[in-house]
């Protein structure tokens, strides 16, 4: 009835097949024709972007030089070399002036951003606030110091691209919140920072402005997506500076840069508009140490915060919590099950879990529960609930940044491929199967709701799990060292150590402790991950070659503790660098002959690397001429030092030397039991303190002395093998009772047999007495495996055994 009503009412119209042909056709090549001036606009406004940022940049070089011709007393090395505690003193009492500090600022900024490419805008304000300050009565918090912005951060008359071509073109109409605190605090922000592609992955690079590396090692990525900021700050190019952390972005460029940074409780401070309502975002400061990070969140919370964003709590800084110093429960964990980290980040948790009980905190072991659960059931699947539609819709009029395709083709898959992929992958690549299906979000409000539901019942289930524990704070690993160029956008999903204080809402922040050995990088090559699948393996390729680089952990406190948060952060970073400076006396009280040690450590351990691929005999054959060329090296090097000289004038007659060597000799088998267990037992003298019931000969022809070097983790024996030796002595008085302290601190001599200890005093046998051999920790920030810990030694009649630990291993080595 409808249908023939409808075709009286229409006139009819004979279509022609060629005409709907053509119409098509010229439709599609106009779709595409706009698509490409769209683009074409894009670039080109990218283009002007990048000419803009000279001329700022240029601009911003002429007023320093302009200020250097004026003031040539002023002293840059002073001015940077000061923390910002002291800086902001100095402003105050009037020593030093906010135009001195900041052009010091801003030439240190262009040096930096020349070597690593991190600023992307110029504040031209900032010359005009100098103006504004000398009218203010009230110094605030923050006289005069210039302070650094990520990108986001809206600033009036300046554009926050996100990385983002399209947004080119639109500046900010106003200040942000934070922005005009900053200022009423006396603070001076005077440059922008660069950022990822869409804030979508911890690398830091965009089409716009390009990839910022690390100021410590340019093969690095400085990590994101606040990395501008990280870097800047890292090169000495700002004393304080903010990033937005919605997944580690603030956690990330600290961990990778060697800074600290805090990342609050999500609207502790006022910041950019999150709009995942699953995964809390927030902004957060970025310094040097913890106590520039305390004076920025004293600054902040105040009433001007409170007053011009209403939905910040009205909470202000407790000093008293921050400056406490009751003892603390601290929970740890050095691997959340999710994601193994390399070597290095678990053994700066252990050493500073082991600081921490030294100084009188209690240290109980705390596992986060179903992380695997968390990382895609909620933290992934929250983030793209719309499957990542949103932010494809963004990237359609951009190109995709190289280093975030791996991760963008991922988002464009199609809901059923993506299905499909992660059926085929689960038995082989359980991790990635689970990845893909979290991609997939959530297509209906029901599973949105029950989405949000399952994230209440974990953060429920996660307190009731730190309250049983009575916990205080958390210890636990951050991702780390930093990335090789390129790895952060194929390795997403190792963001487990910071997402998880994202999705729960909980204060983290990150402090450096130590740097990557040598050690870590050979304990590197056997690292396996938790599932030895394609990204621990991936993993392992992104942070090598990264010796030397900073090595940090992250702190943790409830919500809206982020004053325990800090004074947890600032204890932490106390007794690190305590244990780093008493590290340092030690190395410098070695001299040359830590260095002479520790390049035989290395030649040992070339040697035996490259003998690695060969039979186990031709190995073993190998090692066996390493040790001998090693202890006869050593034996002339600590022959020609002064403790040899020392030592050798106590020996009191050449007879009674002549007699122990005979006695010795007699002794046969014992000789050889000796030289066995001279890997395991390792008496250390220790310079001018040597005590003086133990004198040590060095010269004398059938002595054999090895280094013991800290640094340089040395196995003359297969790295599988670990001895268990019980060894029986046949004579009464071969059984000393003997307390060494190392002569050097790089530096251990071992004597393997009784001719070499002519003055030691000896006490007669006991049924069940054992020797007393004391030793002492090297190195604070190095693990090292003491020869044998496990030695046994019991008196037996004159027939001696010895049995070794392994069959196949025979210390044979002949003196020099």
């Amino acid at each position: 009835m409808i249908p023939e009503k409808m075709q009286q009412l229409l006139p009819e119209v004979e279509l022609d097949p060629s005409v709907i042909s053509v119409l098509l056709c010229s439709s599609t090549v106009a779709f595409l024709g706009l698509k490409w001036m769209v683009k074409k606009l894009v670039q080109q406004k990218m283009q002007e972007a990048r000419r803009n940022r000279v001329r700022a940049l240029g601009q911003m070089e002429e007023a320093v030089q302009q200020f250097k011709q004026e003031n040539p007393e002023v002293q840059a090395s002073r001015i940077l070399s000061l923390p910002l505690i002291e800086l902001v003193k100095k402003l105050k009492e009037g020593s030093l002036s906010p135009e001195s500090v900041l052009y010091t600022y801003m030439d240190k900024a262009l040096e930096v951003n020349q070597d690593v490419n991190c600023v992307t805008d110029f504040i031209q304000e900032c010359v005009h606030l100098l103006q504004e300050m000398r009218t203010q009565k009230k110094k605030g918090s923050l006289y005069g110091v210039p302070v650094s912005i990520k990108d986001p951060i809206g600033y009036e008359g300046h554009v926050s691209t996100c990385g983002l071509g399209q947004y080119l073109g639109y500046p900010e109409q106003e200040d942000s919140v934070l922005v005009k605190v900053l200022k009423n605090q006396g603070a001076i922000p005077f440059v922008k920072t660069n950022i990822s592609q869409c804030l979508i992955n911890y690398d830091c690079s965009n089409l716009i402005f390009g990839q910022t590396v690390n100021p410590l090692n340019h093969k690095k990525s400085p990590g994101g997506s606040s990395g501008g900021e990280g870097a800047l700050i890292a090169g000495g190019g700002s004393i304080l500076g903010f990033g937005t952390d919605i997944g580690g972005s603030i956690r990330l460029p600290s961990s990778f840069c060697g800074l600290c940074g805090l990342k609050p409780t999500g609207n502790r401070l006022s910041g950019p508009v999150s709009y995942v309502q699953t995964v809390t975002g927030m902004v957060g400061p970025m310094a040097r140490d913890v106590d520039s990070l305390a004076l920025c969140m004293r600054a902040l919370l105040c009433d001007d915060m409170f007053r011009l964003d209403p939905t910040v709590p009205p909470l202000p800084f407790n000093e008293k919590v921050y400056s406490s110093s009751t003892p603390l429960r601290i929970g740890y964990y050095d691997t959340d099950g999710y994601f193994l980290l390399p070597p290095c980040m678990r053994r700066a948790v252990h050493e500073t879990r082991m600081l921490l009980q030294e100084a009188g905190h209690m240290l109980i072991p705390f596992i986060p529960p179903r992380i695997d659960y968390v990382m895609n059931e909620l933290f992934m699947k929250g983030l793209f609930a719309d499957g990542g539609a949103a932010l494809l819709e963004k990237l359609e009029l951009e190109t995709v940044d190289p280093n975030s395709c791996s991760q963008i083709n991922c988002y464009k898959l199609p809901f059923l491929l993506k299905k499909i992929l992660a059926f085929l992958t689960k038995p082989l690549f359980p991790r990635f199967s689970s990845y893909l299906n979290a991609l997939c979000g959530v297509w209906s409000p029901k599973e949105f709701s029950k989405l949000h539901a399952a994230l209440m019942i974990y953060r429920r289930e996660f307190l009731s799990r730190w309250r049983d524990l009575d916990l205080d704070v958390v210890l636990c690993p951050v991702l780390g060292p930093a990335f090789t160029l390129g790895y952060p956008g194929r390795l997403i999903a190792a963001v487990s150590s910071t997402m998880l204080y994202n999705v729960l809402n909980f204060p983290a922040g990150v402090v450096p402790v130590t740097t990557v050995t040598e050690a870590d990088e050979e304990n590197l090559k056997h690292y396996t991950g938790h599932y030895d699948d394609p990204w621990d393996r991936r993993l392992r390729q992104a942070v090598e070659g990264a010796v030397g680089l900073p090595v940090a952990v992250q702190c943790v406190a409830l919500p809206w503790q982020e004053e325990l948060c800090l004074r947890f952060m600032k204890e932490v970073e106390r007794l690190a660098q305590r244990q780093k400076k008493q590290t340092e006396d030690n190395l410098q009280h070695g001299g040359s002959q830590a260095d002479a040690g520790r390049d035989l450590q290395n030649d040992v351990q070339r040697a035996l690397s490259h003998t690695a691929g060969q039979s186990d005999m031709q190995a073993q054959a190998s090692r066996t001429t390493v040790q001998t060329n090693m202890l006869m090296d050593v034996q002339r090097t600590l022959a020609q030092t002064d403790l040899a000289a020392d030592v050798q004038s106590d020996v009191q007659t050449e007879a009674s030397l002549m007699t122990l060597q005979t006695d010795v000799q007699k002794t046969g088998p014992q000789t050889d039991l000796l030289a066995d267990l001279q890997p395991h037992v390792s008496p250390q003298s220790s310079g001018l303190d040597v005590q003086p019931d133990v004198q040590t000969q060095l010269t004398h022809p059938d002595s054999e002395t090895m280094p013991c070097q800290p640094d340089v983790q040395t196995q003359l024996i297969q790295p599988d093998v670990q001895p268990d030796v019980q060894t029986k002595l046949t004579q009464c008085d071969m059984q000393p009772d003997v307390q060494t302290q190392p002569s050097q601190p790089d530096v251990q001599t071992q004597l393997t047999q009784c001719d070499m200890q002519p003055d030691v005093q000896t006490q007669p046998s006991q049924p069940d007495v054992q020797p007393d051999v004391q030793t002492q920790p090297t190195h604070p920030d190095i693990e090292t495996q003491p020869c044998q810990p496990d030695v046994q030694t019991q008196p037996t009649p004159p027939d001696i055994e010895t049995q070794p630990s392994h069959h196949d291993v025979q210390t044979d080595v002949p003196t020099a």
